[in-house]
């Protein structure tokens, strides 16, 4: 008698739309079925990583710059800062959950910290306590798609209402120079921001980290990588071959080597050799596919 063949694998995304939560840039519901268990390379972006993990935890290790490393961090939801350097995550035969990438601006409305406080982190619950347990809970019980995202919201909203009053915001300078750094897509010099925002640029340099957890310079450096990293992504996605010469043209490198050095600085490994661990993840629409 013959053995049944295994059921085909299955990786499922589905995006979630710019503002359908508060402070939520981007983000995904993802569930996937027997896929071949590995690890995933988990690329450094100028948002706050939020997961919701609803299928086992998340098991990982930051700060990697290539190779692997102790897989020693587990959390079912994660809450983590703008970080400059590839995370390792195991990818589990199944895995169910969300994950959400926020404006670091949101921080102190959401989470009562400034962005920078919450870099180095992974367990979210070191950060929201009972709370975030709660709400992880509450995400599980709920059905698939919508109903989870309304959860979040709620929970969101609430937590914006209830910020006490005269409780210390960000300053508006600094607000304004994030905004300016993500709208040049990195292309602004650490003087030409200091200039616009009426800071000294050893002013805005001190200040910038101390808000965001890495300096202007840093986050024009990860901004540009993330404007090249979204047409790979859209290209691939499209399912051509992307033009990395022509993509570090139109995103502000000098040329193809440049890309490669920093993309090699962000993901820890060429564009190609991402290219080719990625590529399911690609096709199925888990990376930001962006195109022009």
């Amino acid at each position: 008698m013959s053995t049944p063949a295994a059921p085909p694998a299955t990786l499922e995304f589905v995006s979630v739309a710019h503002g359908a939560v508060p402070g939520v840039c981007s983000g995904s519901t993802y569930r996937a079925r027997g896929l071949e268990p590995g690890v995933h390379r988990g690329l450094p972006s100028t948002t706050l990583t939020m997961i919701f993990s609803l299928d086992g935890p998340v098991v990982g290790a930051q700060d990697v710059a290539a190779g692997t490393a102790p897989l020693s961090l587990r959390a079912d939801l994660v809450l983590a800062g703008v970080h400059t350097a590839p995370v390792l995550i195991e990818q589990p035969a199944h895995q169910e959950g969300l994950q959400l990438q926020l404006d670091p601006l949101a921080a102190r409305a959401l989470f009562g910290v400034r962005a920078a406080d919450l870099v180095g982190g992974f367990d979210g619950t070191e950060v929201l306590g009972r709370a975030g347990q709660d709400l992880w809970e509450q995400v599980g019980e709920a059905a698939a798609g919508p109903e989870r995202l309304t959860r979040i919201s709620r929970d969101f909203r609430a937590r914006c209402a209830a910020a006490p009053a005269g409780a210390e915001q960000i300053r508006p300078e600094l607000a304004e120079a994030w905004h300016l750094v993500l709208a040049s897509r990195g292309r602004i010099t650490v003087e030409a921001l200091a200039h616009q925002v009426l800071l000294s640029p050893r002013q805005l340099r001190a200040e910038f980290t101390h808000e965001f957890g890495i300096g202007p310079k840093s986050a024009a450096r990860l901004a540009r990588f993330e404007a090249a990293l979204e047409k790979i992504a859209g290209t691939v996605h499209a399912g051509r071959t992307p033009d990395l010469a022509g993509i570090a043209a139109t995103t502000g490198y000098a040329d193809h080597a440049h890309l490669t050095r920093e993309f090699g600085r962000f993901a820890g490994t060429a564009p190609s050799e991402w290219i080719r661990e990625e590529r399911r993840n690609l096709q199925a629409g888990g990376h930001g596919t962006a195109e022009d």
